[in-house]
């Protein structure tokens, strides 16, 4: 009967090595798809954040040219306005 019992608990320990290889590769298949959810998620992160990037420099931009604009224009402004002035004490 310890025959018997031994080969049973053999059979037994082999079922339980089996099952545990079956947790292990599900365990191990459930972290790499969890690890592929995350990189795609910082990719997108990362996708989003350029895009702000460039919406944002882009109004800096815009920004930036419509104030050299102005201080351009203004000082266009007064040099014509400073050569009328001159044009017309000339004249006098």
């Amino acid at each position: 009967m310890d025959a018997f019992k031994g080969q049973g608990g053999i059979q037994m320990l082999l079922t339980a090595e089996q099952e545990a290889q079956q947790i292990v590769s599900s365990a191990r298949n459930s972290d790499q798809n969890v690890t592929l959810v995350k990189m795609a998620r910082l990719k997108q992160a990362k996708e989003e954040a350029e895009k702000e990037v460039a919406l944002y420099r882009s109004q800096m931009e815009a920004e930036y040219q419509i104030k050299i604009s102005e201080s351009t224009g203004s000082s266009g402004n007064t040099v014509k306005k400073l050569e009328e002035e001159t044009e017309g004490r000339l004249r006098v």
